[in-house]
């Protein structure tokens, strides 16, 4: 690791499968120095920013399966749209303090900026064409992506962890899944 590269870590702990053991989440974020990418051709330039390369991994407290893996990259200058809702003075702040980051005055968990729910997903919640793609991904078979949609909107208690990637308008939708016993993402961006 060069002078150039630091690490940051933050933790959390929810039971996300609902086993009665809090689940682990640990994101890990290393901070590098990175060529500038220009053009159509992605060619590198001799100019270079600060990266922060992230890794989310959620493992289970039961048997330490990994129940969530996920990683994305923040560019230097993407830490703006951060600001734009939190208050931090510095990079290493705000990874530091990922899981408990709440925006505006109220404290609820509703505002936090990465946030674990359990609770009944609306409709205009759950984008089947996410569904889909995760389903291939995960190699999942015997159910259609409009069937696994109906079973999760049914669910009064879904087990949902929230959380943004590369910028504030990057927000990912996961959820645990009770009957394939599998975390698969069900919303990417803002819900409209």
């Amino acid at each position: 690791m060069s002078k150039d590269t630091e690490i940051y870590y933050a933790e959390a702990e929810y039971d996300w499968n609902g086993d009665g053991s809090p689940d682990r989440f640990r994101l890990r974020v290393q901070k590098e120095m990175a060529p500038i990418v220009e053009g159509l051709e992605q060619t590198p330039s001799k100019n270079q920013h600060w990266m922060y390369h992230c890794w989310l991994m959620v493992e289970s407290g039961f048997d330490n399966s990994a129940l969530w893996e996920d990683e994305w990259s923040v560019k230097e200058p993407d830490m703006l749209s951060f600001r734009e809702i939190l208050d931090f003075r510095a990079p290493d702040q705000f990874f530091r303090d990922w899981f408990t980051w709440k925006y505006g005055a109220d404290q609820s968990q509703k505002h936090n900026l990465n946030s674990f729910q359990v609770r009944q997903l609306e409709n205009r919640e759950v984008s089947e064409d996410v569904l889909a793609s995760e389903m291939k991904r995960l190699k999942i078979e015997g159910v259609g992506a409009s069937e696994l949609k109906r079973e999760i909107l049914d669910d009064k208690s879904s087990r949902i962890f929230v959380y943004r990637g590369c910028q504030r308008e990057d927000i990912r939708w996961v959820i645990y899944v009770p009957r394939l016993r599998k975390t698969m993402m069900f919303q990417h961006g803002f819900a409209d």
